[in-house]
């Protein structure tokens, strides 16, 4: 955006920027977030005066994506920022979301193991805590063993 005012769209545009504060409380995170996504990168304001950063219609949709990834697709700065880098930038995007998807196929697992340790332990233990339970004393010397495992 060019800052001399000198044409009515630059005025319009202008009109339609938002400040970093304002942004800030639109997605509910401290301005030194949207700060720090600007140094890393991510995103970058259209203009600056006033002592402020100013964002457009397209930087605020890049930050609604940054923090969409963030939270569903439990991505980090990095691969967002390979990602949004674009196809131009780099091929390997895909194997950066390729990647994501095997990691949280990991973290599922090992989330429905725990799951279904702590069910075993209400479903066996009602009246007791599990220490010194054959079982479970099997599980804490010898962790694979919960695989095959039942009580």
């Amino acid at each position: 955006m060019r800052t001399d005012g000198s044409t009515a769209g630059n005025a319009a545009e202008a009109a339609s920027l938002v400040p970093i504060d304002a942004v800030a409380r639109r997605f509910r995170i401290p301005a030194s977030t949207i700060r720090y996504y600007e140094e890393r990168g991510l995103v970058l304001p259209v203009s600056r005066h006033g002592g402020r950063r100013w964002y457009g219609e397209n930087e605020i949709r890049r930050l609604a994506i940054i923090r969409y990834w963030q939270k569903v697709g439990r991505m980090s700065l990095d691969e967002i920022g390979e990602i949004l880098a674009g196809p131009d930038a780099s091929a390997a995007w895909q194997g950066v979301i390729r990647e994501r998807i095997d990691s949280l196929g990991e973290q599922i697992d090992s989330l429905r193991a725990a799951r279904d340790h702590l069910g075993h332990i209400l479903d066996h233990h009602e009246h007791s805590p599990p220490d010194g339970c054959d079982h479970f004393e099997k599980l804490i010397w010898d962790p694979g063993a919960g695989k095959t495992a039942s009580h």
